[in-house]
């Protein structure tokens, strides 16, 4: 799917899967969209398609996405929304190619939509 091997070296960053939820700010009262973890972080490695992928996904719905990869994680679901820790950029998840070897170290592939969700806790 994806090119390359996975070093430590290439985790460079922390995210959170977790909701967007409604709620209701205690000094005006409004609900307020705010991200909900449902986890620790954890480290992703930023991952790029070859040519030939790129080519054979122009025009598709999943061309303006874009592939993590983080260590396997059982609850991970398409239903969850991604959160990097550093900039705050909430994305949606469109698909889980979860690893299910047996092995000690695996790794899931996530694709997320290129750009963020939108504004959520003044992000």
């Amino acid at each position: 799917m994806v090119s390359g091997k996975l070093k430590p070296s290439n985790f460079i960053g922390k995210i959170e899967f977790g909701t967007v939820k409604s709620i209701q700010n205690r000094n005006t009262g409004l609900k307020v969209p705010t991200f909900v973890s449902v986890g620790k972080p954890l480290r992703y490695a930023p991952r790029s398609r070859s040519v030939t992928q790129s080519d054979s996904i122009f025009g598709t719905d999943i061309q303006e996405t874009k592939i993590i990869a983080v260590r396997h994680v059982m609850d991970v679901t398409h239903n969850l929304k991604v959160r990097f820790v550093k900039s705050g950029a909430i994305h949606d998840i469109k698909y889980v190619s979860s690893d299910e070897t047996n092995t000690p170290i695996s790794f899931d592939y996530i694709t997320i939509t290129k750009e963020p969700v939108g504004l959520v806790n003044g992000t």
